[in-house]
């Protein structure tokens, strides 16, 4: 804040200086000499308050200018934001747009495999003689699993195991079925399926797999004393295969070679 100089009133200096030449303390010379100086003085002091007059008009000019930005900024960022919320609407819409377009995609793909799953296992997967062509059932089931299709691979791997259960791959073809109950959540049903690969195959190299799943399977279950069974029985069959070594991870105490406090955790 600009301060006002002090300003010695006109009036009061010329009757100062009356004062004196009529009590007769200065001569002539000295209070003419001494009219020009408070001229002088009342002269400057009249261009100083120009100035200092001029610099408030600036100062309020410069504040009001201020004022004006700020509220011209804040009505700015007022529309930005209502713009961005906008955007940000239309964004969530977009992406709710996608999903549901994805979605779409993913029925229709599902049902075009399952079309071809249902043909393969049904149809197309058998020769002019009506004999079933287990290759080509094989490979049909288990392209519904790696597509994610675990309820069509699961009816396709029945039905191949149906014409086909001494094959070389029929151990596959039954732990696959586990597994798709596995995949979809169903540990209950994935249990018996998995055990079948143990019973029927009991010298196939997916019996490791399968007993490590059914270890898993109750675990989920939170069955612990049955997962700590299964897991001592793959880490005592198969010692030196890469599932038991899993087992023994989840497997409490020192004795079996895992870490405390990891029994019966989920995979």
């Amino acid at each position: 804040m600009i301060r006002k100089p002090t300003l010695i009133p006109a009036a009061a200096a010329l009757w100062i200086a009356g004062a004196l030449a009529a009590a007769g303390c200065a001569p002539g010379g000295y209070y003419n000499s001494s009219r020009s100086a408070l001229d002088s003085l009342l002269t400057s002091q009249a261009e100083l308050m120009k100035r200092v007059g001029a610099l408030e008009k600036k100062v309020d000019a410069t504040r009001e200018g201020l004022q004006a930005t700020r509220a011209n900024n804040e009505a700015k960022m007022a529309e930005i934001s209502q713009r961005l919320d906008v955007l940000g609407g239309q964004l969530e819409e977009s992406g709710a747009r996608v999903t549901r377009l994805a979605q779409k995609v993913d029925t229709v793909k599902q049902r075009l495999g399952s079309a071809d799953s249902v043909r393969a296992a049904r149809g197309a997967t058998f020769d002019s003689t009506g004999t079933p062509d287990a290759e080509a059932m094989y490979q049909a089931a288990y392209s519904d699993v790696a597509a994610g299709r675990y309820n069509l691979a699961r009816e396709s791997f029945q039905t191949y195991l149906r014409y086909f259960s001494d094959t070389e791959v029929a151990d596959n073809a039954q732990y696959w079925i586990g597994e798709c109950s596995y995949a979809t959540g169903d540990f209950a049903a994935a249990i018996p399926e998995f055990q079948k690969v143990v019973q029927n195959y009991p010298k196939a190299d997916k019996v490791p797999s399968a007993l490590l799943k059914i270890g898993l399977s109750y675990s989920r279950l939170k069955n612990a004393d049955e997962a700590n069974k299964y897991y001592r029985m793959l880490v005592q069959k198969y010692p030196k295969s890469s599932e038991a070594s899993a087992a023994r991870e989840r497997l409490p105490g020192p004795d079996t070679g895992g870490r405390r406090g990891k029994a019966a955790r989920s995979g």
